[in-house]
């Protein structure tokens, strides 16, 4: 039976440089790493409470960069976020509302999709 989300990892080209990206500009707090032979394997951090999301080399998840899609970071709030996000040079998709929430999404520097996510009615 699974129980819970244990973490999401995205694959990397560079895994020092999209771990900057995540701690620089996305202000994640990196709280794990693994070095191999001097070289930044995989960097992990924390998300709130009780989530992690990592990067790793694409060759250690037979993935390319750039495939991944499926993480989806919760906001506060989402107009000053995205806000912040363009003063760092970052390009944003135009913000969308659902029934329950508004969303929006960027690349992150190896093509990766990360989505933003603003809880708007309690589900």
């Amino acid at each position: 039976m699974i129980k819970e989300i244990a973490f999401t990892v995205y694959p990397a080209k560079d895994v020092k440089k999209l771990a900057d990206f995540y701690a620089g500009v996305l202000g994640l707090n990196l709280t794990n790493k693994f070095e191999e032979d001097g070289k930044l394997q995989y960097a992990e951090f924390t998300v709130g409470k009780d989530g992690y999301f990592g990067v790793m080399p694409s060759e250690w998840m037979d993935r390319e960069p750039g495939s991944a899609s499926g993480i989806g970071f919760e906001v506060e709030d989402i107009e000053a976020w995205l806000k912040t996000l363009e003063s760092k040079g970052v390009k944003i998709e135009k913000p969308y509302d659902t029934p329950v929430c508004r969303i929006s999404s960027i690349l992150d520097p190896e093509g990766n999709k990360v989505t933003f996510h603003q809880t708007t009615v309690a589900h």
